[in-house]
């Protein structure tokens, strides 16, 4: 990630109201997702949004009049909020659920653990890399978004591919447009993969890995293009804002975002081209068990998905639902 991507803790202290001392706290804690460039602690914008999102969802669930209860690691259950008590208190103990991702929803299930008790952390990873990591060990669960062309689906190849002899479990998240990021009134009349390959368009491009990326080599693939035909090809950003601002300064042409990505930045327009979905991939360890049922119970609670719904323009119409299980 580049830097000027970045917000510092007094940029964080600021957007919250907050004092610096109190966002240090909650990255501490995992309710808000940081990460450590150099020696300085950093943050992104998503994550502080998806932040504030889980705390009006936490605030929901303990207003609630009903107890849920959660299984712990196997011997005893305890309640939404007396789990939260705990994890304010400092008193919850064991291995957090590490969560492969770069979508903006990671960090939004990441904090929602985190508020309702069940320890979490966030590893930065684009899609193709969370389920690599997933299958060597390194985490726990995979927030993916990797369209396959000879199918024409997401995730369940992939998953199928890069994790061969794990026992998995896939939910469906959500489902959104994703397309084409051009300049303002699409000078350049960029309507179809095709519009790439031609004479004098620059292309901002994503890194390997991302569901971006995957989907682009995808499309050349069905085509039989060649990438290097595709000015701007060997470039790539490692986020979508980055991307899309070279888009935005006359640098680049066209760069392959989401519509939210696009209503985030002045200077663009937004082609849609198709719907993608981002799908969560979990391990089915005895570790994971007592998650798997607290996120079956998250996603499928209608509160959080109005929440995800203020992230962005999305279809959480099948969240919760279980798409694939080995």
């Amino acid at each position: 990630m580049h830097s000027d991507d970045f917000m510092n803790a007094e940029d964080v202290a600021r957007y919250l109201h907050l004092g610096k001392n109190t966002v240090y706290q909650l990255a501490k804690s995992g309710k808000l997702a940081s990460y450590h460039v150099g020696r300085k602690l950093k943050f992104t914008l998503e994550d502080v949004e998806a932040y504030v999102a889980s705390t009006h969802h936490a605030n929901a669930l303990q207003n609630e009049p009903r107890v849920q209860t959660v299984p712990s690691t196997g011997e005893e259950a305890l309640s939404v909020q007396s789990l939260s008590q705990a994890a304010a208190f400092g008193q919850l103990e064991g291995d957090p659920l590490v969560v492969a991702g770069t979508d903006i929803v990671t960090g939004f299930i990441v904090s929602a653990l985190n508020a309702s008790g069940m320890p979490a952390t966030h590893l930065v990873r684009a899609s193709y890399t969370a389920l690599v990591n997933l299958y060597a060990g390194d985490a726990d669960a995979a927030i993916v978004n990797l369209y396959d062309q000879r199918s024409n689906a997401y995730n369940i190849p992939y998953a199928q591919r890069l994790a061969p002899g794990v026992s998995i479990v896939i939910m469906r998240l959500c489902g959104r447009k994703q397309g084409f990021i051009v300049q303002k009134g699409n000078p350049k009349g960029i309507t179809s993969w095709g519009g790439l390959l031609r004479e004098g368009v620059r292309l901002s491009n994503r890194e390997k890995g991302s569901g971006a990326r995957v989907l682009l080599d995808e499309k050349l693939r069905a085509m039989e293009a060649r990438s290097e035909s595709i000015d701007g090809y060997d470039s790539h950003a490692n986020v979508a804002s980055t991307a899309i601002r070279r888009v935005a300064a006359g640098l680049a042409d066209v760069a392959i975002g989401t519509r939210r990505e696009a209503q985030r930045i002045e200077g663009v327009s937004f082609v849609p081209l198709q719907t993608e979905w981002i799908d969560l991939v979990i391990k089915k360890t005895p570790k994971s068990r007592p998650y798997i049922r607290q996120i079956s119970e998250l996603l499928s609670d209608h509160k959080f998905q109005r929440d995800t719904m203020t992230l962005g323009p999305c279809d959480v119409s099948h969240m919760g639902s279980i798409i694939y299980e080995s």
